[in-house]
């Protein structure tokens, strides 16, 4: 009964083309959502996710990815980098990480990870959409029953199963 609910709430299987992405490129991200062809978040991921159809959401998704250029290497920006303290207004001076700058240091260290052929997580779907910006091609995710593993494929070592993940009955369980 979950599985039936889940797919009419928050994804229509049975929408025409389902599964064939390249139907959707002329189609914007809200359109979409209104057909629910992908979730209708970029927070948390939806009650009832299942990484089959995480996978299918991902490969839609990954159409509306404008990447960075080679020269970027990291998530940054202007206010970026800890400065310490930050004048505030009237009153006392905020002293510290903004929120953007502690956001940025975690995807910073996510790439880092990845790059190095590690295994890390993610646990909100827009932190996966800033990681495919850098690896739109190589990024690699597994959903998990409330987060993702994210990792690099490499061309010369594809990987169905990563180091860590257990096989059974012909499946796989993070």
């Amino acid at each position: 009964m979950e599985q039936n609910l889940y797919n009419q709430k928050y994804y229509n299987t049975n929408y025409p083309g389902f599964g064939s992405e390249t139907k959707y490129k002329n189609m914007s991200i809200e359109e979409l959502r209104q057909i629910k062809v992908i979730s209708n978040t970029d927070g948390r991921p939806p009650k009832g996710l299942t990484n089959d159809k995480w996978q299918a959401e991902f490969n839609i998704r990954k159409l509306f990815i404008h990447p960075y250029g080679s020269e970027t290497t990291k998530l940054g920006g202007k206010y970026s980098r800890e400065a310490g303290t930050w004048n505030t207004g009237p009153g006392k001076p905020y002293v510290g990480c903004t929120n953007w700058q502690s956001y940025c240091s975690f995807i910073n260290d996510i790439l880092k990870n990845i790059r190095n052929g590690q295994i890390d997580y993610c646990y909100y779907i827009y932190q996966i959409m800033h990681l495919a910006k850098f690896h739109k091609e190589t990024l690699k995710t597994r959903y998990c029953d409330g987060y993702w593993e994210v990792w690099l494929e490499s061309p010369s070592q594809p990987t169905p199963a990563r180091p860590g993940t257990i096989m059974f009955n012909g499946g796989t369980k993070c």
